[in-house]
């Protein structure tokens, strides 16, 4: 069984070696330790983006995520990466990436910016042409949870939808991963794929 040591390293690094032990080893059992559970959720969500079926033990705080190369649905291990980017995350419709990385709309009064990004966020539900995806970051992640103006909103614009990621680190930062409550809290791994593929990218 490979191992590798994932503790105390950020967010993408534990997914970046996972996906190179990968790349290294076509058969045999994985284990990767990680210290945090963003990290375990990142690594493990990659995983099953692989076909893969892992599972993981925490002990004192310490996960150990373990994988079987033998454990991929048969007949996708060649196919793989054309089945992630079928079905996992993507913004395939053509429609422009929001990247959002503070709460408020503009400079000035906080209130009023705040104000503002729930208008935003709000006519965005009213329009026939929505975004394909919105990335929240830093302070942006704050929509993202129960106190924020604009969360019925963005769980309108998810059923419509529109994919969207919360930046893990960032709920960590702020310690607000407890009251996250809509879209998919990712790493800059996942964040950065998303942001690279073709169509543009909206800074608000």
């Amino acid at each position: 069984m490979k191992e590798i040591d994932c503790r105390r390293l950020d967010c993408p690094e534990p997914v970046l070696r996972t996906k190179a032990a990968l790349e290294e080893e076509d058969s045999g059992k994985l284990k990767i330790m990680v210290d945090n559970q963003v990290a375990r959720d990142n690594v493990m969500r990659f995983l099953r983006s692989k076909n893969l079926q892992p599972e993981y033990q925490e002990s004192e705080g310490i996960y150990q995520i373990t994988v079987d190369h033998d454990t991929m649905q048969a007949g996708t291990k060649e196919s793989s990466q054309e089945e992630t980017a079928a079905t996992g995350l993507k913004n395939v419709s053509g429609r422009p990436t929001l990247f959002i990385a503070t709460d408020q709309l503009g400079t000035g009064s906080a209130e009023l910016g705040q104000l503002l990004m729930r208008n935003f966020i709000y006519t965005l539900t009213r329009r026939d042409e929505m975004p394909g995806a919105i990335v929240f970051m830093n302070a942006g992640v704050k929509l993202s949870i129960a106190a924020s103006p604009a969360l019925e909103e963005l769980r309108e614009l998810e059923s419509l939808g529109v994919e969207i990621l919360v930046c893990g680190t960032c709920l960590d930062y702020y310690q607000l991963k407890d009251q996250h409550q809509v879209g998919q809290v990712s790493n800059m791994y996942d964040i950065a794929d998303l942001l690279m593929k073709p169509g543009r990218v909206i800074t608000i």
